[in-house]
């Protein structure tokens, strides 16, 4: 249960991603994870415990390429897939990076001085290597398989959901207490102020529309969850209520402490901190809360989204379609040799990105990985958005049987419940992974990489999966399977 609580749905710290979201959206941030619940978190939550319910596919390893396999066909199937692993690479390239930073202010708890060393040119090549070696090191454990993740993401969790917990009932006590400010002036909060959708803005929902996502990849660890169906059911449903519910409470908080105008001029790496200074917390709980967040960061999000989303392709994939190598799998389900070749490529990105973003301040850095991540996060969805779609226009298909059913058998209710989700994720995919004007103009060399890795990347991805597709049907022609039976130990 805690292995599906806090891996999911923002994850145990969740405050990270909160407070990352009020420096661009500011007071309307809280309004911002409203509306993200409602018309996504929720219905796809149910989308994914249908899906989930099918019966021809209870024996399924993975979930979400064999939901699409079954639905979209094979080749739409596999693509999905492949693009569910390939986009997750760009959360590495946004991760990957944090956990140095929070590394740094673990040992020196100095904003300023590490702001400093990050911005300088010579750091940066040194932020490439450590985040490689870091990476290896999370790919190392995946290959243990799912007992040991559940071990570090469970504790991983804990730690972090703790200081979230922590920072709302210190925030509510100095507010019911007393007065806060902000160089000696109170902070007088605006919890709805006039609303920006530049290309920047939209392109940043995808930050927090992300931060409520992920529910399909527990999934992919169903069989090994203590409980089965019933025990994934109860899992995302507390933890869509109870995340959203803090998500909501915590951003309002947020505001009534910090002013909007001051965390955006902090930044994604300094403003959590700021927000704990303005409750009175000492100077050195700056190291403490670094410390918690590389601890979450490393050992929750990173381990996690290192394994499931290779096993979801690699497991599921054509037989054959891969070779039998990176095919191949452990005794608990996972391709070990799979994990190496996405630590090959991760290699591999995080040089080309570090190597255009060179001249470009920590800041805008983060910001141009967080939109690519962001951007590219919310492909998957549409994928299965569009599956679901299919699924129940088309429920009387005996291949759909299920005992599940968001909002009743017919079709009408169910779809208008998804079309927000349509509209909101194109509009933050196209903003987020194509490069605003004033980008072009800041920083050309960076933006030109971040078109390349982003929608270029995306294009030939697709090109490249429909070819392997195409030659493996040729040579399986008979091969009607939706998914690929792996034993499971005792």
């Amino acid at each position: 249960m805690t292995f599906l609580f806090f891996s999911i749905a923002g994850g145990g710290f969740i405050l990270r991603g909160i407070v990352n979201q009020y420096t661009g959206w500011g007071y309307n941030s809280w309004i911002l994870f409203a509306i993200a619940t409602l018309v996504y978190a929720i219905p796809y939550t149910f989308m994914v415990i249908e899906f989930s319910s099918i019966r021809k596919l209870a024996d399924s390893e993975s979930g979400y390429q064999t939901w699409l396999n079954l639905v979209l066909g094979r080749k739409f199937g596999f693509i999905g897939g492949f693009f569910y692993f390939y986009v997750n690479i760009f959360f590495f390239v946004d991760l990957l990076p944090n956990v140095i930073t929070y590394f740094l202010y673990t040992i020196f708890g100095d904003g300023p001085y590490v702001a400093e060393l990050t911005g300088e040119s010579w750091f940066k090549p040194i932020i490439s290597v450590v985040s490689i070696a870091i990476f290896w090191v999370a790919t190392w454990v995946s290959m243990k398989g799912p007992k040991w993740l559940s071990r570090i993401l469970s504790s991983a969790g804990y730690a972090g959901f703790g200081l979230t917990i922590l920072f709302i009932i210190a925030a509510a006590y100095t507010l019911m207490t007393g007065t806060i400010t902000f160089e000696g002036q109170p902070v007088i909060p605006q919890f709805i102020e006039e609303i920006d959708l530049s290309w920047s803005r939209i392109a940043s929902m995808s930050w927090a529309l992300q931060s409520l996502g992920g529910l399909e990849a527990l999934a992919a660890y169903k069989r090994n969850i203590q409980g089965g169906e019933r025990n994934f059911r109860i899992g995302v449903l507390l933890n869509v209520f109870i995340f959203s519910t803090i998500m909501i409470i915590a951003s309002i908080m947020v505001a009534m402490v910090l002013p909007a105008e001051e965390a955006a001029s902090l930044g994604l790496l300094s403003a959590i901190y700021a927000v704990f200074q303005q409750l009175g917390f000492p100077v050195w709980w700056t190291n403490v809360i670094a410390l918690f967040m590389l601890i979450t960061t490393f050992c929750g999000s990173l381990m996690l989204w290192t394994a499931a989303p290779v096993k979801m392709l690699f497991v599921d994939a054509p037989k054959g379609i891969f070779g039998d190598k990176l095919s191949e799998v452990n005794h608990e389900g996972t391709p070990v040799n799979a994990l190496k070749m996405q630590g090959a490529l991760v290699s591999v990105i995080m040089i080309l990105f570090m190597l255009g973003q060179f001249s470009a301040e920590m800041n805008t850095i983060l910001v141009a990985v967080k939109n690519l991540n962001g951007g590219a996060a919310t492909l998957p969805v549409l994928f299965l958005v569009a599956g679901y779609i299919k699924l129940r226009w088309d429920s009387e298909n005996p291949d759909y049987e299920r005992d599940f059913y968001f909002l009743g058998k017919g079709r009408f209710w169910a779809l208008l419940a998804v079309m927000p989700i349509v509209i909101i994720f194109t509009a933050a995919t196209v903003t987020a992974l194509v490069p605003s004007p004033e980008s072009w103009n800041a920083n050309f060399m960076g933006s030109l990489i971040q078109l390349i890795l982003g929608p270029m990347s995306i294009v030939a991805v697709f090109i490249y999966c429909s070819i392997i597709f195409n030659r493996w049907r040729t040579k399986n022609p008979n091969d009607t399977s939706y998914f690929n039976v792996v034993a499971q130990t005792p």
